[in-house]
């Protein structure tokens, strides 16, 4: 697979509520949410960005951001053509890898219960550590160097 990632530029933003949009919309209609397209694009200005390729072409992208020695996946979408095809473990690879170089203590995600991401998280490590109303907190806990 020739995968890379790289920071997303402000105008991925588009790309990435569309994207959002589409995967999570189920899951909003379901548990009787409201997704906000104003909320997402405020919240892509705080967020450490980044878009996933696969060759040349857009497949995804994830959303960090860290505090107080944790680093927390805001968001982690792909497209549904490249879902089943290890993007996602080799995404949370890398993520993993960013944070054991800024020493962080671990790596939290909330995810609904009803997501089948759960399992992609639960192979690469991520423990339940938390409920929430429709949601799930999971962690990874990193290795001390």
């Amino acid at each position: 697979m020739d995968l890379h990632i790289s920071s997303a530029r402000l105008d991925d933003v588009l790309y990435a509520s569309e994207l959002v949009q589409k995967n999570m919309r189920p899951y909003y209609v379901r548990h009787v949410l409201t997704w906000s397209r104003d909320d997402f694009l405020a919240a892509w200005k705080t967020l450490e960005n980044y878009s996933v390729f696969k060759g040349q072409f857009q497949v995804g992208f994830f959303s960090l951001s860290e505090q107080a020695g944790d680093l927390y996946i805001r968001d982690l979408q792909l497209s549904a053509a490249c879902t089943g095809q290890g993007v996602g473990t080799w995404i949370l690879s890398q993520i993993t890898g960013m944070a054991t170089q800024r020493n962080c203590r671990s790596i939290r995600l909330k995810v609904f219960a009803d997501n089948p991401a759960i399992s992609l998280y639960g192979r690469a490590g991520f423990d339940v550590v938390g409920r929430e109303p429709n949601l799930l907190r999971m962690e990874l806990r990193i290795a001390c160097r």
